[in-house]
């Protein structure tokens, strides 16, 4: 189930960072640069394994830790609703 953002979900880039406006809940997400490059690679077509592979490569992290770092943050960005993981 590759994770796609939600098409009610507007991403606004600010430097490194990423401002996430959820127009259905009116909340607001500000992702670190990590978690900006992460959500960027949701698109419903990337999967889980193969966003922490890329992310271990633009990293440099060891594959065990990217796939960590990675399926924290997409966990994270479905609770907040912001992705949906059909």
């Amino acid at each position: 189930m590759p994770p796609k953002i939600r098409s009610d979900v507007t991403v606004q880039h600010v430097g490194d960072e990423s401002l996430v406006l959820d127009q259905e809940s009116g909340h607001i997400h500000q992702l670190n640069a990590t978690a900006a490059w992460i959500l960027a690679q949701c698109n419903g077509e990337n999967s889980i394994e193969s966003i922490a592979k890329d992310f271990a490569e633009y990293f440099s992290q060891d594959s065990e830790t990217a796939m960590s770092d990675v399926a924290t943050v997409i966990e994270q960005l479905s609770q907040t609703r912001v992705i949906v993981l059909d």
